[in-house]
């Protein structure tokens, strides 16, 4: 692990554009808005729907080979982005980049030989909690470090072999110690199978591991096993207050042809996490398979295996295409809650690629595609005249309630006619905050992208009844511009992700050096 002060380059660049607005954004609001006897600190800048109306949007593009931005958290005068940076041999990095708009030096921490930043989190303090998988280990390779806002590091442990798991958990087909600790590929832009959340001080993990167990097959066994765990914090470290299995033994094998620069194929893996800023609880989601079904049904009697085997709300352990999700909530002390599964009604396709939890209910954002009653879908052609077919995905945002599983609202959302979905997901107080890509074509029947994307934002009203768009006009070309990563302070919307990004076949025929990309900033104020 590499630690330096960023002195050039992409970051010098992107704190300028992304923090001195900031900066200017607080000034300026308070010098228009003045109040009687002078602003002081009681200014309230403008907020999102009116950065949504009326807002400027500007966007700033890094070439490739560059860092582009996975996943971004804004808090105070602070800014920290989760960025990755894949070369011409396929050989990818990531690392963490801090930026302050009060003037303190940035920092970037870049991963070492043999490491994978998973994910991180920004504590109320300001110190940081990231999620680092060492690829080498053979097992308990999952470690957590706490660095502080100066980007020193307090402490850096493997995430702890769980100790407080109910016996019950394990089932008949589970170690006692089920969790290897230990993922199988790390790729430049999937999300890890670490994922955290602060509760506080605190923070919470949820984690997708091998089954820690001999194996005869080559490269080991290919059975999975998911968890969660609270961890407290202290001067000293992390301690365990609880953990949990939340998956058994369940497999995961998505078809190799379906990849894309979208995440697609990642998502049936991963899991999901929120933390309710409410009352506390833990979210854990992920894509709902049979496997995952029948062990849940094993193990927690729910839902029946007649309806893991047959029910619409299960896919296969292969499937990309049509993702129904699955969510188990957790009380404050770990006692483990209701188990939802969702998915729309009269639907082709359908994935989740993030969500959120805020007062007893659940938020999602990903894509959908919809089908008539008689299973008809409305393609549409890439060209005027042309006999080809594409396939018309929404980008879809929904709120459920996190108790019955019943959606508030849904609200889809179709920047132009072609293709679109969102990446990422905030929850604000004037609405739900998605960003994405807009724009793009996929072909029917297949998962090859063969027109490039441009950037999309949108924000959706707290009743769901309004969606607010805005896009940058940068789709169209043989290339993707789309956003990963998104959040907002004071009337100010920032959101990371690629430029100049590869589509389905751009690197056949041995062209690796068409795999690379630059990064994307996207910001409204």
């Amino acid at each position: 692990m590499s630690r330096s002060r960023i002195a050039g380059g992409w970051s010098r660049s992107a704190r300028r554009f992304l923090l001195g607005p900031i900066a200017g954004l607080l000034v300026s609001a308070c010098a228009e808005s003045p109040a009687p006897g002078g602003c002081g600190g009681a200014c309230v800048p403008p907020g999102l729907v009116d950065a949504f109306d009326t807002g400027a949007l500007e966007h700033h593009q890094v070439p490739r080979e560059g860092w582009g931005g996975l996943k971004v958290r804004l808090s105070g005068d602070k800014a920290v982005v989760l960025e990755a940076t894949r070369d011409a041999r396929f050989q990818s990095r990531r690392r963490l980049v801090v930026s302050s708009a009060a003037g303190g030096a940035p920092w970037s921490l870049e991963e070492a030989p043999g490491e994978h930043f998973s994910d991180f989190t920004l504590h109320p303090s300001g110190e940081l909690s990231l999620a680092v998988e060492r690829t080498q280990a053979e097992r308990g390779g999952y470690d957590l470090l706490r660095l502080s806002p100066e980007g020193q590091v307090l402490t850096r442990a493997p995430l702890p072999s769980p100790q407080t798991l109910p016996s019950g958990e394990l089932g008949t087909d589970l170690p006692e110690r089920p969790f290897r600790m230990k993922s199988r590929e790390w790729p430049a832009l999937r999300d890890g199978w670490v994922r955290t959340e602060a509760r506080g001080e605190d923070v919470v993990a949820a984690f997708l591991s091998l089954v820690d167990e001999p194996s005869t097959r080559p490269g080991g066994t290919v059975s999975l096993v998911m968890g969660v765990m609270a961890l407290r914090w202290t001067e000293g470290g992390y301690t365990e207050a609880w953990a949990r299995v939340v998956d058994g033994r369940h497999r995961v094998e998505p078809a190799s042809w379906a990849h894309d620069e979208f995440r697609w194929r990642e998502a049936p893996a991963r899991p999901l996490l929120a933390v309710d800023p409410v009352d506390g609880r833990v979210i854990v989601g992920r894509t709902w398979n049979a496997l995952r079904c029948l062990s849940s049904s094993e193990r927690f009697q729910a839902p029946t295996r007649a309806h893991c085997q047959t029910g619409e709300d299960v896919t296969s352990s292969m499937d990309t295409d049509y993702q129904p999700l699955a969510y188990t909530t957790f009380s404050p002390e770990g006692a483990r809650e209701e188990t939802r599964s969702f998915v729309p009604a009269s639907v082709a396709e359908f994935v989740v690629f993030d969500l959120a939890a805020k007062g007893g209910e659940v938020a999602v954002a990903g894509a959908i595609v919809r089908q008539d009653a008689e299973g008809a879908i409305a393609y549409y052609p890439p060209s005027p005249g042309s006999s080809e077919r594409m396939t018309p995905y929404d980008g879809y945002v929904a709120v459920l309630s996190r108790v019955s599983g019943a959606a508030r609202f849904e609200r889809t959302v179709d920047g132009g006619g072609r293709a679109d979905h969102f990446s990422a997901l905030r929850w604000t107080d004037d609405g739900l905050l998605a960003a994405g890509a807009s724009g793009w074509d996929r072909w029917h029947g297949g998962k090859s992208i063969s027109r490039g994307a441009g950037p999309l934002l949108a924000l959706v009203s707290p009743d769901g009844a309004e969606a607010r768009v805005r896009s940058v006009p940068l789709d169209g070309s043989a290339r993707h511009f789309h956003l990963l990563g998104v959040d907002a302070r004071a009337g100010q919307v920032v959101a990371v992700g690629l430029s100049d990004a590869p589509l389905t076949h751009s690197g056949d025929g041995g062209r690796t050096a068409e795999m690379t990309f630059g990064g994307l900033v996207v910001e409204l104020r």
